[in-house]
């Protein structure tokens, strides 16, 4: 299964980006980052699965995310 990690710019966007793509199929949680990065909030959303049609979608309703990167299988 194709596993990727968007890195959020915000909590409230995090819970946001979930909810939208949930209710449109995607499998997703938001999680805590190990490590918290610079110019970021400290979560991620976890996407299982069609990575860069969820991506599209965030960007379709100007959901912003810093990166969006392979989640290490």
């Amino acid at each position: 299964m194709d596993v990727c990690i968007a890195e959020m710019t915000s909590y409230t966007y995090a819970v946001k980006s979930e909810r939208l793509l949930r209710s449109r199929g995607y499998k997703c949680k938001v999680t805590r980052k190990e490590k918290n990065t610079a110019g970021g909030c400290g979560y991620q959303l976890n996407i299982y699965g069609h990575c860069r049609e969820a991506a599209a979608l965030l960007e379709r309703y100007a959901i912003p995310y810093r990166t969006l990167s392979d989640g290490g299988a």
